[in-house]
Order: C-alpha cells, then structure tokens, then sequence
C-alpha cells in the first residue's frame, strides 16, 4: 500500500493510452482537482473566456521573449505567473482590458503541462544546463497540447522525443560554456522562432537533434577508445611490474641478468598480455619461464637444487630464446642476454661446492615447480583479491552507465561515466563526456561512496514518461 493517499495501489502505465488518456481527461474536465493552479481551480461563472486560436496566437507571441531560467534548488513552476502573462499578452495583442480569463479546459491544460515541467525540475537525473533548456520549451509544449488531443497518449511523438533526446544528450553537460549546449540552445532558439501551429518543426528539430547526437557519439567514441588503450597500457605495465615484483622478490638478480628479466622479458610480457590476457595459456606459459629463470640463478644451496640446473639449463636457455625471438626485440640484445644467463648457469654448476662428475639424477625426483614452490619466500598481504571486490558492485554498476561521482571533500561532484573496469585490480574508471579519463576509484571505496550517497547512478531514461508516470499518478485516486 502506498504510504501516499492520492496515489493508487497499482501505479498507471504510462504506455497504456487508454488509462492515460482517462486520467488525463479526467484531470483537464475538472474530476479531480489535485495539484489544479489557484487560478484553474476557481469558479468561472459569469465570465468571458479567450477562444483557444487567440490562446495559441498569444502563445506564440510569448514563446520567443518568455525564456525562464532554472536556479539549482528550485522545483516548481510559476504556473500562476505565467497565467498573468499570458492573459496581459492577450489584452495588449486585443487592446482590451483584463476583464476575460482562461477556459477551464485550457487552464487545466496549462496546469498539466507546468506540473509536468516541475517533474523535469525535481529530476536529478537531468544535468542543471539541460534543465534550463527545457524550461524554454514550456510554451511550445502547452500549444502541442492544446493543438494535439493525443499527445500525451503518443509515446512516438516528436516533442516528447525531442524532450528526452535533449537530455539523454546532455547527460554530462555540467555548464553552459561548451559548443554542444550553444548548438542544442541554437536547435531550441529555431524551434522557438519557427513554431507556429504546425507540429513539423518539431520534427525538424528532431532530427537536427538526432544529426547532432551522431556527431557527438562519433566525436567522444574516438576518444574514448583512445582514453581506453591508454588505460589498458598503463593497466597492462602495472600488471607486468606486479608481475615481476611478485616472481623476484628477495630474489637474487645478477646484473648481467637485468636486461633478460626487467626489460627484454617484460615486453614480452606485456605484449603477451594485451594480446591474450592474465587468464590466457600464453601468459600462463612466459609467467612459469620467468619463475624457472629467477630460480635457476639463485645460489645453490642444495644437491637437488644442483641437479635440476645441471640438468634443465639447456633446455630451459633454449626455452627463453625462442620466446624472445616471438618479439621485435633487437637479435643482438637477445644474444646477450642469452649468452650472460648460459655464462650464470655455467659458473653455478661449476663452482657449487655440490658440483657432482656424473650427476645423480635420484636427488631430483621432485618437479621443478615443486621445488620452487618450497623455496618461495611469501611477499606481504597483498589485501583482498580483486575479484571478491568486483563482486560487491550493484548490478547496474557496468561500462557505460553514467553517474553523479564524488570528487573529494569541498569540490562539486562530476557527471562522468563509466567506462573501464580493471577486474585484476578491482579498479574502475571514469570519462567526461569528451571520453577523457576524469577520475579513477577503487571496487571498495566506491561501493561505500554509494551506500553512503556521495555517489550515484544517473539514469538515462525517458525523461518525459518519468515525468507523467509521477503526475498521471498523483492525479488519480
């Protein structure tokens, strides 16, 4: 049961003509008098009233000079006010005095219309320049609907879409001083201008809208795809330098050895990750050569450890040559590298003092991996894995989906939009509306900014069927 008297148990669908067109009629007859303007409600007896062509006219004659601005905070219509304008535009357009008001139908027709506007002003999800946009665009909707008796009804027409087009648009507008609001402005000012009574222009302006939107999607995919490989490289380093840290630590590494480990088999490390992926055979396949090499160079401390090098050096040079021939590396950087970890091996068989003539083979049962594993000195916790973080996001946390994010203590929050995850670092990361990189976060921090409100999803939805869903619902009983 609602906890909200005036609003049925079962929500109206706003996508069902039929009840929307009841309630509405229901509304604009007078059978119920919620959310009605002062001036609607009234009783009208005795008085004279404007046929409705000198409404539209003077309608008209206001839609290019009556251009309110929204101020954030605010969230209601003067719906009075605008009355009181539009009849002394009336009598100065009839050079009469006030003494004829508004119909009842058209007053109530007016009231719907603004109390759908006060919606669109208590809608977070649209950004603050797009809402004084559409503040702009009152008049040409209350003629639509005085000149259009299925407007409401029609989800498919032009204004409604042009209304959402608008917003979904300017998602990520967060001022005015950029070309895509002056280029939305000036699609506005010519519907302004060239709207009279017929409903085209706003299929024009339509379609000047969709024309921009396909610009824009071009414009800002480019660069976001540019932001996006420049963050899966980075991503990709960090990976490969994580890697490494993990595999050498309180490893010893000959000086002749760095360039094989830090340079040569890095890049090949990260090229095997950006072309297959941590989860892939292929990066599976260079990780284990790395940890065999590391291994092989460690001073020998055992008559196992002794056998294996003596055993798998050959193998294990040849094994590493070849993958590094797979790369654009210098030929003769490899030779060298190549050459100095034989010349390692050689001098740690030689000199060990568990140096055996004819090698016995049973002190080496175990694999070499296994011995490895035995050896290999824990680095410090390194926290929670990345995938349990992932798992705490919302479902509806996903690329592309836009947000209202915190930007630190005393600074506004940022429209932006998710555009990365990292799952291997629990990592997400967000871009303007230009597909610049904005702001980073990680999994946690972020899933707490959203439980406690500092951050939240924007939803790009039907702006327009939001708002009536909430109207048509308050109005019926």
């Amino acid at each position: 049961m609602s906890s909200d008297s005036d609003t049925p148990d079962t929500p109206i669908d706003v996508h069902d003509p039929e009840k929307v067109s009841k309630a509405i009629k229901n509304f604009i007859n007078g059978d119920n008098e919620v959310g009605v303007s002062t001036s609607a409600a009234q009783s009208s007896t005795g008085k004279q009233f404007h046929d409705r062509r000198d409404v539209i006219k003077a309608l008209t004659n206001l839609q290019t000079t009556y251009k309110p601005k929204f101020s954030p905070g605010e969230t209601q219509i003067r719906t009075d006010d605008f009355k009181h304008a539009l009849l002394n535009s009336m009598a100065k357009m009839g050079n009469t005095n006030m003494t004829k008001s508004l119909n009842s139908i058209d007053g109530r027709t007016i009231d719907f219309v603004e109390m759908l506007f006060g919606a669109f002003l208590r809608d977070d999800n649209i950004s603050v320049a797009i809402k004084s946009l559409l503040l702009e665009l009152q008049i040409p909707l209350i003629k639509v609907a005085m000149l259009d008796p299925n407007f409401f009804q029609n989800d498919k027409h032009a204004a409604r879409s042009m209304l959402d087009t608008m917003a979904h648009l300017g998602i990520g507008i967060e001022c005015e001083d950029n070309t895509l609001f002056k280029t939305m402005r000036l699609i506005v000012d010519q519907l302004q201008t060239s709207f009279e009574q017929n409903l085209r222009s706003f299929n024009t302006a339509l379609t000047a809208l969709y024309r921009l939107t396909a610009i824009e999607n071009d414009k800002t995919g480019k660069q976001e795809e540019e932001t996006q490989k420049a963050i899966f490289k980075e991503h990709a380093r960090q990976i490969v330098l994580n890697e490494l840290q993990r595999q050498t630590y309180k490893k010893v590494i000959q000086k002749e050895l760095k360039p094989l480990i830090l340079k040569q088999w890095a890049a090949l490390m990260f090229q095997r990750f950006i072309k297959y992926g941590k989860d892939s055979r292929q990066w599976e396949e260079i990780v284990t050569l790395l940890r065999h090499v590391v291994y092989s160079v460690q001073p020998v401390l055992t008559s196992e450890q002794w056998v294996l090098l003596n055993n798998d050096s050959d193998i294990l040079i040849s094994d590493i040559e070849a993958q590094l021939n797979t790369t654009k590396l210098s030929p003769g950087g490899i030779d060298a590298s190549v050459t100095a970890l034989r010349e390692i091996h050689s001098r740690l068989i030689e000199t060990s003092e568990f140096f055996q003539e004819e090698p016995d083979y049973s002190l080496a049962e175990r694999s070499l991996d296994e011995v490895i594993e035995d050896s290999a000195e824990e680095m410090p916790d390194e926290g929670e894995p990345p995938h349990i973080q992932i798992s705490r996001l919302p479902h509806n946390v996903k690329q592309g989906v836009w947000f209202e994010i915190y930007n630190g203590e005393d600074r506004a929050l940022r429209r932006v939009k998710l555009s990365v995850i990292l799952f291997d670092e629990a990592k997400l990361v967000f871009v303007d509306r230009h597909g610049d990189k904005i702001i980073e976060k990680f999994a946690n921090d972020f899933v707490e900014e959203l439980n406690e409100n500092k951050s939240r999803i924007i939803a790009d939805h039907s702006i327009f069927s939001h708002a009536l869903s909430q109207i048509i619902n308050s109005i019926v009983r």
